[in-house]
């Protein structure tokens, strides 16, 4: 019975001790690393990250907070964090298109990976 108290013990304290980040873990590790030195900057204009499947790829979606820029685009990753495309934002119609297609009724939702708190 001690064995599995002391178990038990360890195992809860391994749980309670991981610091959360609130970003989906299975994602490019460029990604996470974009989001991780950026989180906490109060200027870091981007708002939430979100997963799209466009073009038959994944995407990756760095939204604009706007509280802090009212008309900013989002721009769209690949997995290797390359830009594909910055969409909306001002400046008309014309910003809505990436790689060809108009993005948000080209691309499909997949998940919201972080969003600023």
């Amino acid at each position: 019975m001690k064995t599995i108290s002391f178990f038990l013990f360890f195992l809860i304290l391994a749980a309670t001790s991981c610091k959360k980040t609130g970003i989906v873990s299975d994602i490019p590790s460029c990604i996470y690393k974009e989001i991780m030195d950026n989180k906490n900057n109060a200027d870091w204009s981007t708002g939430s990250v979100e997963e799209y499947l466009f073009q038959n790829k994944i995407v990756y979606a760095f939204n604009p907070d706007h509280t802090i820029i009212a008309d900013g685009a989002t721009v769209i990753k690949d997995s290797n964090c390359d830009m594909l495309c910055s969409v909306g934002g001002f400046g008309g119609p014309s910003v809505s298109m990436c790689n060809g297609e108009i993005f948000f009724q080209a691309a499909t939702l997949k998940r919201t990976i972080w969003t600023k708190k």
